[in-house]
């Protein structure tokens, strides 16, 4: 277990790092037209062919570093979803591999089909949008469930607090999204607020992880140095 926890945490903590900065760079290399974060979506990014899709004009040079960002954040959150696993007990445990990898997929396949004209001619644009639910809302009920498990005990209340609101308000924010689609609000700043917060999770629960190895390490530390001074005071 000592080795579980630092290894989930630093796969939580290395998926979102990925995930950001592929998306940075990739908003960055778009000249004309600039990428906007309000109004352009994420999966916008990822698109590998230019053009004006559900009103919204593509052009994402670096659409490769997108969809690699995407892949790579969805197989780390379902590695460290089944690490995180291991650190809990009962129905909880199975719930927390399962849906990680339901939400592992559902990155994978937002990384491999992506939202453009070119999808919607071939077909394969369902399974853009089947993957973005997978990962979305996957993500979110994981952080809400796990929310509410962690706030049973004392010891996990904090991030239970921390999983209880970011995961409810990324399902309020997917559900805001669909239905002001098309009514003239930043689109892509509401999909971030389904988005970040799984991200924001993954950070605090990294952090939470680490807290506990910490805080496991200390009995010993301190019973090796009242060991050390029982030995001085007898000499």
């Amino acid at each position: 277990m000592s080795r579980i926890r630092p290894l989930a945490a630093a796969t939580f903590l290395l998926g979102p790092t990925i995930y950001l900065a592929a998306e940075a760079i990739t908003a960055a290399a778009w000249t004309s037209p600039g990428y906007s974060y309000a109004d352009n979506w994420i999966s916008d990014l990822g698109s590998a062919t230019a053009g004006v899709f559900q009103g919204r004009e593509l052009d994402s040079p670096l659409h490769v570093v997108m969809n690699s960002g995407f892949i790579v954040q969805g197989i780390l959150f379902g590695i460290a979803a089944v690490l995180l696993s291991r650190t809990i007990s009962g129905r909880a445990r199975t719930f927390t591999a399962v849906t990680g990898v339901v939400t592992m997929i559902g990155y994978i396949l937002v990384g491999t089909f992506h939202g453009s004209l070119q999808a919607q001619e071939n077909g394969t644009l369902p399974l853009h949008f089947a993957g973005a639910t997978l990962a979305i809302v996957g993500g979110n009920v994981l952080a809400l469930v796990l929310g509410v498990h962690w706030r049973k005990a004392p010891e996990t209340r904090l991030i239970g607090l921390v999983g209880l609101v970011v995961g409810a308000f990324g399902l309020v924010s997917v559900v805001a999204l669909f239905l002001t689609f098309g009514a003239g609000l930043p689109s892509g700043a509401i999909e971030r607020g389904s988005v970040y917060t799984i991200v924001i999770w993954q950070v605090a629960v990294a952090i939470a992880l680490l807290r506990v190895r910490a805080d496991s390490r200390a009995p010993r530390v301190a019973a090796t140095s009242a060991s050390a001074g029982t030995a001085s005071t007898g000499n």
